[in-house]
Formats: structure tokens, C-alpha cells, sequence
């Protein structure tokens, strides 16, 4: 039954050719819609595509420090989306003074996963506890590994649906509502979000604590504590231990100019100062020049230290 049916015809791929829209766009999302005949697999991201498309449709004469801006970029379309609901059916009337506090910086939080910002470590505990809230009823019910739903799953449940099913709670007799249980999910994330403020870790960048990791996750070898934003559904996808190991950006002028920057170093030996010198600058979101040479250039640059030449012969 799950075998391999057939290959998907080259002329029947997803394609698309200079869009009406003057860009195209991709961010790890569904590149078809419904009505494509074809089954694609794997999993598809909604959130970055619809920030990048947001972005590029309201921009015009774009510059190559636009796109170094947008490509850093820390908005959460996701928690924008989120933001509405969760606030909507919060029981505020049953929150304490100390509950609040949390709740205001939530409500003055501009969407950003800044380095600083502290609304993105209590969005991310109150998402996270609400997920579990809604679905630990059901999944409890089983041994098996299965996966829970996406989170675009749950958010787009309670944005149509003001008795969205699974927020029920099947262990009990009564019918739990929205109210209560994104209620039951802030005051449980509440203990989390607490003790990070008295750890001095709610600011984003110490929440998150990102790192670019050894590959044999050696400390030493590894560059950690990097202050750097973004997250989950950004366009700057940096995450804890993950996240955009490649920016690069290319003007197609008639001399092409071209930037870009890694996580990392020129040099895979750690006794080289060239081993991890691209660091900071990925951090702070700055990019080097790229070298971009005609083959009738590469002779006269003084930056060619060496030409290999291959041959039949």
C-alpha cells in the first residue's frame, strides 16, 4: 500500500513563471495548492512564507540593505495570529496580581523575538502549556508514538471554531470551554515563566540561549550563550541549537554584487583564528562581500591566491 505508485511528470512539477505579483517566494511552505492532483509529502511551514510574501508585496525599489533587514527579521506572524485569541478568552477576573504582571508584558509585546523582548518567552510557555492542555486528554488515551498536530492545527481550531472540540477534556464529566482552558494553560505556564524571571533568563535571547554546536557537541569547540533573536515561524529561523547556517544575497546587475555570511569560520582547525570568525558578524546580522569573478578576472584579482586547472589528460 505505501509503496512508490509512479513519479510525478517533469511538465506537471510545480512551477511558476514571472508572477504578476513581480517576486517568488519560499520559505519551506506547501508550493501547490489544494487542487494540485499529486500527493507532495514531507511537511510544510505556513508562517515564514506568508511573513516573507507580507513583506516583499508592500516593498518596492528594494535595496540590498532591505533585504539584509528582512532576512534578520524577528516578527511572529504566528504569535500576531495568536495574540488575539489567547487575550480574548483569558479569564483575567481569575488571574493574581503576580499572574497579571506577566499578563501586561504580554499585552505591550510588539510580535518581535528580539534579544531582549520577554513577550516571546511567555508567549512560548503559555502556547506550549495550552497544546498540551487541549491534547494531553486525548493522546493519553495510547502507547504509541504518535505525532500531535501541528500548532497551526490548534491555532487555526480556535480562530474558526469558538467550541473547537478538542478543548474538552474527555477525562473529565463536565465540557471545559476556551475560556477555561486557555485560562488553566496561562496559570500553569505561570510557574515556568516565574522562575525564568527569577533565573534573570525571560529575556528572549537568555531564553532561548542559541548556540552554534560542535559537531561532536564538544563545549570547547562550540561557540554558546550567542545573543541572538528569532525563533519558530520567523524568517530569521534561528532556534537553540539550529537555524539559518547560509544568508546570502546576489544583485543581478551587470556586475554582480553579492553578500553573504555563515555561522562558523573559514578554517575547520579550532588553533585557527579563522575557525570561528564569522560568528559574531552572523549574530549581529552582518554580511562579508562574496568575491565574484569572471574567468577573464581571475589571473588579475589579488584576492586568487591559487588556480587549479583540471585536464583530460
Amino acid at each position: 500500500t505505501f509503496n512508490w505508485q509512479g513519479y510525478i511528470p517533469s511538465k506537471e512539477c510545480p512551477t511558476m513563471f514571472n508572477p504578476e505579483r513581480g517576486f517568488v517566494s519560499s520559505a519551506n511552505q506547501l508550493v501547490a495548492d489544494n487542487n494540485y492532483p499529486y500527493y507532495l509529502g514531507g511537511e510544510a511551514e505556513i508562517y515564514r512564507g506568508k511573513i516573507i510574501n507580507r513583506k516583499l508585496t508592500t516593498m518596492s525599489s528594494i535595496t540590498i540593505d532591505d533585504m539584509k533587514k528582512m532576512q534578520t527579521d524577528n516578527t511572529s506572524i504566528f504569535a500576531e495570529m495568536a495574540y488575539p485569541v489567547l487575550l480574548k478568552y483569558l479569564d483575567e477576573k481569575s488571574l493574581s496580581a503576580d499572574e497579571m504582571i506577566y499578563i501586561n508584558k504580554f499585552k505591550n509585546w510588539n510580535f518581535k523575538f528580539d534579544v531582549e523582548e520577554e513577550g516571546p518567552a511567555i508567549f512560548n510557555s503559555w502556547w506550549d502549556s495550552l497544546e498540551v492542555t487541549v491534547y494531553e486528554d486525548e493522546f493519553a488515551r495510547t502507547k504509541l508514538p504518535l505525532k500531535w498536530p501541528d500548532e497551526s492545527t490548534l491555532l487555526e481550531g480556535l480562530l474558526k471554531d469558538s467550541s473547537f472540540q478538542f478543548v474538552d477534556d474527555i477525562r473529565t464529566s463536565q465540557k471545559e470551554t476556551v475560556r477555561e482552558v486557555i485560562t488553566t494553560a496561562f496559570k500553569k505556564a505561570y510557574k515556568d515563566i516565574r522562575m525564568a524571571d527569577i533565573k534573570g533568563t525571560l529575556a528572549w535571547g537568555k531564553n532561548k540561549d542559541t548556540g552554534v554546536r560542535h559537531l561532536l557537541r564538544i563545549p570547547a569547540l562550540s561557540s554558546l550563550h550567542l545573543p541572538i533573536g528569532g525563533g519558530e515561524n520567523i524568517i530569521n529561523a534561528t532556534k537553540k541549537d539550529h537555524g539559518p547556517s547560509w544568508r546570502m544575497i546576489v544583485q543581478m546587475s551587470d556586475t554582480i554584487k553579492a553578500f553573504g555570511v555563515y555561522p562558523g569560520g573559514q578554517s575547520g582547525n579550532p588553533g585557527s583564528k579563522f575557525y570561528d570568525n564569522f560568528i559574531n558578524y552572523w549574530v549581529a546580522g552582518t554580511y562579508y562581500p562574496l568575491l565574484f569573478v569572471k574567468q577573464s578576472e581571475v589571473t588579475a584579482s589579488k584576492q586568487m591566491k591559487w588556480k587549479m586547472t583540471f585536464s583530460k589528460d
